[in-house]
């Protein structure tokens, strides 16, 4: 009588489980690292980076397209609210000081808005523009105008 090994057992199927179970936790744990390396990467830029002659000239040209279209605003940037000193809790509850609490460049923005741009009548708005999780995730930097001069 010929006796076969089993082709399948209880414990090799434990087995590869355990082992897709294993490559799932180091894919994400890489991933992981690598979401937060990036993080952090882009944070050192933003504390660093200077706002070009170019930069302007291109957000002028984006504001100025957006009210040709009809826009009411134009988000310019968007940035983790994690890079905010307070995780974004005074942009989402509009409190007094929210601008203080802007990273970086995105802080210079608010600047050279406050100088170049408010005396022509546009508007500055900081909003937490979604919430995965329930927690704030991203905000945008919005400059704005009125739909007419009266």
């Amino acid at each position: 009588m010929d006796r076969h090994a089993p082709t399948m057992s209880i414990k090799d199927l434990f087995a590869a489980k355990a082992a897709a179970a294993e490559r799932r936790r180091a894919e994400a744990e890489e991933a992981a690292a690598y979401k937060k390396a990036e993080l952090e990467a882009f944070s050192n830029r933003v504390q660093t980076y200077e706002i070009t002659e170019e930069d302007r000239e291109r957000a002028m040209l984006r504001i100025r397209r957006a009210f040709e279209a009809g826009e009411r605003e134009l988000m310019l940037v968007k940035f983790p609210s994690l890079l905010c000193a307070d995780g974004a809790r005074r942009i989402n509850n509009h409190l007094e000081g929210w601008q203080d609490t802007l990273p970086g460049v995105f802080h210079k923005i608010y600047l050279w808005w406050e100088k170049e741009l408010a005396p022509g009548g546009f508007t500055f708005s900081a909003r937490v523009i979604d919430f995965p999780g329930g927690m704030p995730g991203d905000v945008g930097l919005f400059i704005g105008w009125p739909q007419s001069l009266d």
